[in-house]
């Protein structure tokens, strides 16, 4: 039996630190599914940042759009790792790909699961200075499953490798089990922290799991199926919506330039694999909006598995008249908690998915559902690289009421998250089970992710109480109530301990940084305690703030971290 713990190199964090706000290096990329980009000249042995990804839709078509950012204008070799439907008659998804008012060619792949492929006899594609926009269609209903992209000067750099998703594939044909935390403990920062209290889970596997993104219409049935020789569940959510107002961008012929989407070309029609009348006419696309909370909560079902007679495949079926037209998520996880395993699946006797990862990483979490405001997010242990996909499980039902991928930008700077990182605020209708994590990423598949939950509104506001007990270097310096009753040493590195005695019990320990941000803190208990570095958060060197408060008072402290 594989066990993940001996694979993954982890190092466990301290979730406290987001109780107070979650100080960790700023994120500062446009948009939230994609990092930052650095505004350099591209060399030999870079690849092209990624400045934005958004999906969108004329109705008959569904798009993926990748925002791709150029400072020198020329040919340059372009991979996608992507993931292709089988249908019914053996053939499989073909990708169109255009670049900026252009129809480049398509991408028809001759086999299933998650690979990587350049457009056909296209090993290059040209870009301009400047932001370009690279845009993948398929036939609705189906929507483009391009995970990412990568472009460069030189074809190394742009080749994907498959070695971790071909890994977590071994791994999983064998019965992949591993081990789930239980809550690291309770803070007492909210206001109702006697009734509710804020919990943190630490090092929760974070694995990929099979999911797809559909456009439904109202009244259409739906069935969905899977088997596999685990038990499983399928969940349908609803994801988003279509605007009712059309986006019209400025196309090449028209004032304003270059615009986000590409024009009808007049090139060949390649073969989707399904009858097929045209390419595409992108001038006229709608962007998704996510799922309000109480379509989150309400628009949302799970399907549990059953063993199938004299057998021992278990077998799952979906069947749903669509209730409103929008953006549909399937996707399929393993029933029982730390474990995975493969399934088929079929969408509407249309689309199969064959011998794909299914997991589950669920921890026991309880929401009130008491007519108040509560966030629950990720941390990455790999900030700015993991990809967590966070829900929200209801309970008894054990349906999804809530879900994201990639927090909104506010929240990434209130709480200084990954770019990456999931968030979700909600007033729940139902009390809710569990929190589940998955891997957004089939390409970097496994990693290990911290969650805090019950986090209030008036929980939050003691950020700014906590921050306002230190202020910026730059300014005002930071207040110092020395004591000499209270001794601080350490840590000899990073990876060190911060030794503190007093003559007093000490209650509280946090950390801030020189520019008065709160970065974690611990209870005491003791006059005399010792603290690792990561217990309050530390992951880089730097001189940072001790803050100590005993029955006697506060005093604090300058250390430096090597």
């Amino acid at each position: 039996m594989f066990n993940l713990k001996n694979t993954i190199v982890m190092r466990k964090k301290s979730l406290f630190m987001v109780v107070a706000g979650i100080v960790l290096a700023m994120a500062n990329s446009p948009t939230t599914s994609a990092q930052e980009a650095v505004s350099v000249a591209t060399s030999l042995t870079s690849t092209l940042p990624i400045t934005g990804v958004s999906e969108s839709t004329d109705g008959n078509y569904n798009f993926k759009n990748f925002e791709v950012k150029v400072s020198e204008a020329g040919s340059y070799y372009t991979e996608f790792w992507l993931l292709p439907s089988k249908y019914s008659n053996n053939c499989y998804t073909t990708f169109l790909v255009y670049v900026n008012e252009d129809y480049i060619g398509s991408i028809t792949p001759m086999s299933g699961n998650w690979q990587s492929a350049r457009v056909n006899g296209n090993e290059t594609l040209e870009f301009e200075e400047g932001v370009n926009v690279v845009t993948i269609a398929t036939r609705a209903p189906e929507f483009p499953e391009v995970e990412t992209l990568k472009a460069a000067l030189n074809d190394s750099e742009a080749t994907f490798s498959s070695n971790a998703y071909e890994e977590y594939l071994d791994e999983v044909s064998f019965g992949t089990s591993y081990d789930i935390p239980e809550e690291d403990g309770i803070s007492l920062y909210a206001a109702n922290a006697a009734s509710v209290g804020i919990v943190h889970y630490t090092n929760v596997p974070l694995n990929y799991t099979f999911y797809k993104t559909f456009s439904f219409t109202q009244g259409q049935q739906i069935f969905i199926s899977s088997s596999s020789y685990a038990t499983h569940k399928i969940d349908v959510i609803y994801y988003g919506s279509e605007p009712s107002n059309i986006f019209i961008p400025n196309l090449p012929n028209e004032a304003g330039g270059a615009g986000l989407l590409p024009n009808r070309t007049t090139s060949s029609i390649p073969d989707l694999g399904e009858p097929e009348t045209a390419i595409p006419n992108i001038k006229v696309h709608r962007i998704y909006t996510p799922a309000t909370s109480e379509e989150m909560q309400g628009l949302g079902w799970v399907y549990p598995s059953e063993k199938t007679i004299n057998s021992s495949i278990q077998v799952a079926t979906a069947r749903l008249s669509i209730p409103k037209t929008g953006q549909y998520l399937v996707r399929v996880r393993h029933a029982q908690n730390g474990n995975a395993a493969f399934a088929d699946v079929n969408v509407n006797g249309v689309y199969y998915y064959e011998n794909v990862p299914i997991t589950l990483s669920l921890v026991n979490c309880e929401i009130p559902a008491d007519g108040n405001n509560y966030a629950t997010m990720t941390c990455c242990n790999n900030f700015g690289k993991d990809d967590p996909y966070l829900f929200i499980h209801g309970a008894h039902c054990d349906k999804i009421v809530g879900f994201n991928d990639d927090s909104p930008r506010a929240k990434t700077e209130q709480y200084n998250l990954s770019s990456l990182d999931s968030y979700i605020s909600q007033t729940y209708f139902m009390t809710t089970s569990g929190i589940s994590v998955n891997n957004y990423s089939s390409l970097n598949p496994q990693s290990r992710c911290n969650i805090l939950a019950r986090v209030s509104e008036e929980s939050a506001k003691s950020i700014a109480k906590s921050r306002a007990k230190a202020t910026d270097t730059a300014g005002v310096s930071i207040p110092l109530i020395m004591d000499e009753s209270v001794n601080i040493t350490g840590p000899d590195n990073i990876n060190g301990f911060i030794s503190i005695s007093a003559n007093e019990k000490i209650q509280r320990v946090s950390l801030y940084n020189l520019a008065g941000y709160y970065i974690g803190s611990v209870n005491g208990g003791d006059s005399c305690i010792v603290i690792s570095t990561s217990m309050l958060n530390i992951t880089q060197p730097g001189i940072y703030v001790v803050n100590v408060e005993t029955t006697n008072g506060m005093t604090s402290k300058k250390v430096a971290v090597k």
